[in-house]
């Protein structure tokens, strides 16, 4: 496992709530009590393996897919220059080096084509230098910010609560204990891989209990109805029909028949064996610049070609469908946008976001 020199990382603030900091250590311990982290780290060590046997075998990398991939990871955070992006790596404690190992890595995560067998352990059991690499890729990632935000989430909840939860929180515990398939004689052992003690996992286990009670409480039929009313026209559902094709030209040709012809897309997909499919998109989910073409449109209209990396798209709208709250799906979005909001309101409330700061000694 290729390893850059090792970086004392961890201790790291990220968010601070009150007199308590939360570091990176809290974060990815959290999410290994939630269980979120494993699959997390599967896919890591899958990843270096591929990594690993590439290196041995000596295959060469496409320079034009890392500048690519590079590229685009300072287009998303908004590093114009190479002195910005090298000022958002040391904030973080990451090098250009592992800045490049990482896009390597995932370059073989994706190509790699031959047999992978990683060896099968555990965060808990990593190696320091494991852990640290682990870490690189979480910050890279984005992965790590998400961790965060649903920490701050829980943390922000446990603030707010008024409640006395110790009779929760112990039935939090027996839950945690069967889901994790961990004896209460060995949880000890099991917390002190990360090393952590009881009073930390009935801390966390608490935040969880306050965090899940408010969720809980939040969306009624009301409160559904409500949002529905102010989101109605971003839900509007559109159900589309679909061709791939590899060519500007193709796509016109597509276009003609389906216009000019009176020809289904279906058909036309047949004759010419280009890829068909059907799907539905929500407004909101539809590129600003498109979705002005959805909402002018009536059921049964063509867009024009949509470029994609590897051709284009001929779309054809075949319904327009107004959101309910019979439809699971809209319930569903309009909940879930609720309870974001709540906590959001909390985070701005008990949470102050630090995370250029390291935890004192």
């Amino acid at each position: 496992m290729p390893v850059s020199p090792s970086v004392t990382r961890d201790n790291r603030v990220i968010f601070s709530q009150g007199d308590r900091s939360f570091t990176v250590k809290d974060v990815i311990d959290w999410a290994a009590v939630r269980g979120e982290l494993e699959p997390i780290w599967q896919e890591f060590i899958r990843v270096v393996e591929c990594d690993r046997l590439a290196n041995e075998q000596d295959l060469e990398l496409d320079d034009s897919a890392l500048d690519s991939a590079s590229i685009a990871f300072r287009y998303e955070h908004d590093l114009i220059t190479a002195e910005e992006t090298e000022r958002w790596l040391d904030d973080r404690n990451l090098t250009l080096l592992e800045f490049s190992e990482y896009f390597a890595r995932r370059y073989w995560g994706k190509t790699y084509s031959g047999k992978v067998n990683p060896a099968e352990r555990s965060y808990q059991a990593a190696s320091p230098d494991e852990r640290d690499l682990f870490l690189v890729d979480l910050t890279l990632s984005g992965e790590l910010d998400r961790l965060a935000d649903r920490l701050s989430w829980r943390i922000a909840a446990q603030a707010h609560e008024k409640t006395d939860l110790a009779e929760l929180v112990a039935e939090e515990r027996r839950s945690f204990l069967s889901r994790a398939k961990i004896s209460a004689e060995d949880l000890m052992d099991w917390l002190g891989q990360l090393g952590r003690d009881a009073d930390w996992l009935d801390d966390l286990l608490g935040a969880e209990v306050a965090y899940r009670r408010q969720t809980e409480s939040l969306v009624g039929e009301k409160d559904l109805q409500r949002e529905l009313t102010s989101m109605r026209l971003l839900l509007t559902r559109f159900e589309i029909e679909v061709i791939e094709v590899d060519s500007r030209d193709a796509a016109a040709e597509v276009f003609a028949c389906v216009r000019s012809d009176r020809m289904e897309m279906a058909e036309v997909a047949e004759e010419s064996r280009y890829p068909f499919h059907r799907s539905e998109m929500l407004l909101e989910d539809i590129t600003p610049e498109q979705q002005q073409f959805f909402l002018s449109v009536k059921a049964g209209a063509l867009a024009e070609p949509i470029p994609r990396e590897e051709g284009f798209e001929v779309c054809r709208v075949k319904a327009r469908i107004e959101p309910t709250l019979q439809d699971a799906a809209i319930r569903e979005r309009l909940g879930q946008r609720i309870i974001e909001r709540h906590f959001w309101d909390l985070v701005s409330k008990y949470i102050d976001w630090r995370i250029l700061q390291q935890a004192s000694e």
